[in-house]
């Protein structure tokens, strides 16, 4: 399959399949006339592996990692379960801290329903925002 033909197979902008080659995800055979590299079906397995691994929020590094572990024989499926626990475990870090920063917020505007819109002096533009430098 010509890089395009590997894209339309996984549904993925042709863009990908050569970012991924160059990358060394993907291992390409080189055409004898034209240059243009050639992949076969292990390569649109693995491609679409990478495309879902993506979509599961893992980086680049922990997917060659998890492909050369494949190489050699081994299988990536513990390391999986260990990147989506510690997936999970971060997007529950980041809904703590942005249920934080939305009380914090929510806080502050309650401390301005009370408050007068103010007009722009040579002093301050807007007397909510200094209002808010405190919290």
């Amino acid at each position: 399959m010509t890089v395009n033909e590997l894209a339309r197979a996984a549904d993925v902008p042709p863009a990908k399949v050569r970012y991924y080659a160059r990358r060394g995800l993907l291992p390409a055979q080189r055409a004898a006339g034209n240059g243009y590299r050639l992949f076969d079906n292990a390569a649109l397995a693995r491609l679409r592996f990478i495309s879902t691994s993506r979509v599961l929020g893992f980086a680049l590094k922990d997917i060659q990692r998890l492909l050369r572990d494949a190489d050699l024989g081994q299988s990536p499926c513990p390391q999986v379960r260990t990147l989506l626990d510690q997936r999970v475990a971060a997007l529950a870090a980041q809904r703590r801290a942005l249920a934080r920063e939305e009380a914090r917020l929510r806080a502050i505007g309650a401390r301005w329903a009370g408050l007068p819109d103010g007009v722009p002096d040579l002093r301050r533009l807007c007397p909510l925002v200094e209002v808010a430098r405190g919290a």
